[in-house]
């Protein structure tokens, strides 16, 4: 593939992204033209927490999750992230050490962007600075609700909720609604800050009362309402 047609397939993933909302074509045209594009491997590190590259990333296809490591070396899920989502603008921002660990949960094609490059763009297009700021608000509102469901709600609910989250994302909360792929125990247990034997507990609790079916990569919920009892 030459670079134009590459730079033209960055340029209209740019212009999917609610990031770059109010910006004119021919500025991500030639915004798109800064980026380097890379494939990376189910699993592979992109960025490391601690690090400190300051380069900003667009995720063209796939998904990343991103990792927030412990003292004590414990992995917390942090978020999610798929196609039109990006990541590392903190560290663009503020020059700070990188705040989580973000690796590839499947194959996935990004784009990089300097920093110098970012902060030229940032400073010739406001609205890129606006958007970003808009986002973390969100952010901010979304993590401070996880935070009060960590401290309030046993691992039960936790889990409940993550199922409904999971289910109403993909509109499948529903009476034989599947969840598909859904995470490993592994991930709910780093995503509800508990341990995989706790969850592991929890769902088989759900499935012997009849109100999911669990399988590999896979929960069938049976009872909406009795998922959402008590949340």
């Amino acid at each position: 593939m030459d670079k134009g047609h590459r730079n033209s397939g960055i340029a209209a993933a740019l212009a999917d992204m609610a990031l770059f909302d109010g910006v004119p074509q021919d500025s991500l045209a030639r915004l798109a033209a800064d980026f380097q594009e890379f494939n990376v491997g189910e699993g592979r590190i992109i960025v490391e927490q601690g690090e400190t590259s300051r380069d900003f990333f667009v995720i063209l296809s796939g998904a990343v999750i991103g990792l927030l490591i412990t003292e004590g070396g414990r992995q917390v899920s942090f978020t999610e992230m798929g196609r039109g989502s990006y990541f590392g603008e903190l560290a663009a921002l503020d020059g700070s050490p990188r705040s989580i660990t973000v690796s590839a949960s499947e194959p996935s094609r990004l784009a990089r962007l300097g920093n110098d490059a970012f902060q030229a763009w940032t400073d010739r297009e406001p609205r890129i600075l606006r958007n970003i700021a808009m986002d973390l608000a969100q952010r901010t509102r979304v993590l401070n609700e996880r935070v009060i469901g960590l401290i309030v709600h046993d691992v039960e609910t936790r889990v409940r909720m993550l199922l409904v989250r999971l289910a109403q994302e993909r509109e499948q909360l529903i009476p034989e609604g599947v969840i598909q792929p859904a995470p490993t125990h592994e991930q709910m247990a780093t995503f509800v800050g508990a341990n995989r034997e706790a969850v592991s507990r929890v769902v088989a609790r759900l499935s012997k009362s009849g109100v999911i079916t669990s399988q590999r990569q896979k929960v069938t919920i049976h009872q909406v309402g009795a998922l959402l009892d008590g949340l």
